[in-house]
């Protein structure tokens, strides 16, 4: 049994291949019904900065290639594609990438606590998706709480901690812009929200929400105090706008080239662009037009370089504290690893007891019910004598793959039997 995680990540894949490999919300739950007919337990986080697969699978290398196979067929990208900048996880290192993940030790930026509430929401539909089993289930909640446990304990989720706030940052490179405060925000989501409280935070006062669901736009508008226009006023919000922040889980491009050239048409001011969604909702072709900056997720990485880099000594107590956590997890692994192989042991031989008390109780027809009971309570006295030992050193976590080898080597036990073992119990 292991645990395999494939990904790829914003630090080395461009989002042009990112955008390709994502999922939105509402292809999860079919796409994780698909997962598991590769695999026993599996997993799928698809943020604007990554996209990830983590399985439990019986066989290591048949696992990785199948995770491989699956983006393929679900996505529709040939693998060579993606192959050069994809990363391979097993077991240990699944483990520490997801604890770290969670604490906001790999996010894009240092200490975001953004990607909580993502890991969560897709757990969420991977259960409900009947795709995580115990191990996921363990693997994941063991990183919300080792994650919790590291922002608790030190100081990296001060400060800005999220995109939406380093895209705030960038925006303090136009102040005009900001103090005239005309600010666009397509989308009704969790960036959406994030976005509405950093920019009323910063003073921004003429904010606007368009959304294609118009009644989220109008819950987020309610709740915020803001402006929403429906979706049909798009091009005339835009063109009343300084600074758009576009968040939507659309598939495609919401902002055309030809709707941001009409927008700027003998317009005097820039018009600031961020496309904070993967896939793109703006087409990169705005940028040739004079007067307009877009940003991206993959243009803000500067300022968040310039993030970990004040964060630094917190993050290293952070990593500290999921060392320890991870090696919790691990011991508990490691006696899991044994488990297969301890129930096969016992079966192999109360099934070798059974076959002889049988033949033996069949030779002797003259044995009362009772002392047929102390025959059958011997046999069983002495097999669980004869196992305690070796039981006993299998559940040690530092016995390691070694001693579980030869266990089955010497009790003739293969590892069909041992998956079955796994899967009735």
């Amino acid at each position: 049994m292991q645990i395999t995680l494939i990904g790829v990540h914003q630090r080395n894949t461009p989002v042009t291949v990112r955008e390709r490999l994502a999922f939105n919300l509402y292809e999860l739950p079919d796409a994780l019904v698909a997962l598991r007919r590769y695999v026993d337990e599996g997993f799928i986080l698809s943020t604007c900065n990554r996209v990830e697969v983590c399985a439990v699978t019986h066989n290591g290398m048949a696992g990785d290639e199948a995770l491989k196979m699956f983006l393929v067929e679900q996505r529709g990208v040939d693998q060579a594609v993606f192959a050069p900048s994809l990363y391979v996880y097993h077991n240990e290192a699944v483990v520490r990438h997801l604890y770290r993940l969670a604490a906001g030790l790999d996010s894009m930026v240092l200490g975001e606590d953004q990607i909580v509430g993502q890991m969560k929401e897709a757990l969420a539909i991977a259960h409900a998706a009947g795709a995580v089993g115990p191990v996921l289930h363990r693997v994941l909640h063991g990183a919300l709480a080792a994650g919790k446990r590291a922002r608790t304990h030190t100081g990296i989720a001060t400060g800005h901690v999220s995109v939406v706030s380093v895209a705030i940052d960038a925006m303090r490179q136009y102040p005009d812009l900001l103090e005239r405060g005309r600010v666009l925000v397509i989308g009704a989501g969790h960036i959406a929200e994030l976005a509405l409280k950093h920019l009323l935070a910063g003073g921004c006062s003429t904010i606007t929400i368009v959304n294609r669901t118009e009644a989220h736009a109008d819950a987020l508008a309610q709740r915020y105090g803001v402006a929403r226009r429906p979706w049909g006023d798009l091009n005339d919000a835009l063109a009343a706008s300084d600074i758009v922040v576009s968040c939507t889980s659309a598939p495609g491009v919401v902002l055309s080239q030809q709707m941001v050239e009409r927008a700027t048409a003998g317009r005097s001011t820039p018009l600031l662009l961020f496309d904070l969604a993967v896939p793109r909702d703006i087409d990169q072709g705005v940028a040739e037009i004079p007067g307009v900056y877009l940003y991206d997720v993959d243009a803000l990485e500067p300022i968040c370089r310039m993030n970990r880099a004040l964060r630094a000594a917190e993050a290293e107590r952070a990593e500290t504290i999921i060392d320890g956590e991870v090696a919790k997890f691990m011991e508990w692994w490691a006696v899991q690893q044994a488990v297969p192989t301890i129930r096969a042991l016992r079966k192999r031989a109360e099934d070798i007891r059974d076959a002889e008390i049988r033949r033996a109780l069949a030779r002797c027809p003259e044995l009362s019910p009772q002392q047929r009971e102390t025959v059958i309570a011997l046999s069983t006295a002495i097999i669980n004598k004869l196992l305690h030992e070796p039981i006993a050193a299998l559940r040690d976590p530092e016995a390691g793959s070694e001693l579980l080898t030869a266990v089955r080597r010497l009790f003739n036990i293969d590892d069909t039997a041992v998956y079955t073992s796994t899967n009735t119990t």
